[in-house]
């Protein structure tokens, strides 16, 4: 929708002669000097002016007196310099509503004089993003999720290799014993069976 009214306003600038064909981009903070044709010289003075939603006047230049009067917005934001060829003006620290159609009109003791035709589309906008320490936390993690894979690994490796040292100290005696108790029940058994057969039977007679 933004964008909408910007190029719906360079086309009405376009049609009414206000915007010349080159447009300016600049960030929030930049500064932008712009260069307008000195007036003739009957001319009292010069504006400058903005138009985006609503027309606006961003100063008036007293020659005679080299009297700067600026609109509340650019306060402390505006340096102009003239000569008789040119009329330079300095624009400080811009904001994004100051996004708009600029030109120069110059008054006389008979009202508005003429100028040669000049003026800029100026486009503020926000800088680019900085890359914050949110956006990066995913890359740490996922830095981090790479360390832990082999440590974890190394973990489960060292818990397993553990857990297998102490079931062989105990199990291991434990299945001696068991192996040797079933020996000693074997060889109880063969022992009794062996002196039962060696008993010797009484033979009866009849």
């Amino acid at each position: 929708m933004k964008s909408l009214q910007i190029i719906v306003l360079l086309v009405f600038l376009c049609f009414c002669n206000l915007v010349a064909s080159a447009d300016v981009s600049k960030y929030k903070g930049d500064n932008y000097t712009i260069t307008c044709p000195a007036p003739k010289a009957e001319a009292l003075g010069v504006y400058l002016y903005s138009r985006r939603s609503v027309k606006r006047e961003v100063f008036y230049f007293f020659f005679i007196k080299d009297k700067l009067t600026l609109h509340e917005d650019y306060k402390d934001r505006v340096e102009v310099k003239h000569d008789k060829k040119t009329l330079t003006i300095d624009i400080f620290n811009l904001r994004p509503e100051d996004t708009g159609a600029y030109w120069c009109t110059c008054v006389g003791l008979s009202g508005i004089c003429t100028m040669e035709e000049s003026g800029v589309f100026l486009l503020v906008q926000d800088p680019p993003e900085i890359i914050s320490a949110a956006s990066q936390s995913p890359t740490k993690s996922n830095g981090m999720n790479d360390l832990l894979i082999p440590v974890t690994a190394l973990t489960a490796g060292s818990v397993l290799l553990l857990l297998l040292l102490v079931l062989g100290v105990w199990l291991v005696p434990k299945m001696k014993k068991v192996f040797r108790s079933k020996r000693e029940e074997e060889k109880r058994s063969a022992n009794g069976v062996y002196e039962v057969m060696t008993i010797p039977r009484k033979t009866e007679y009849t």
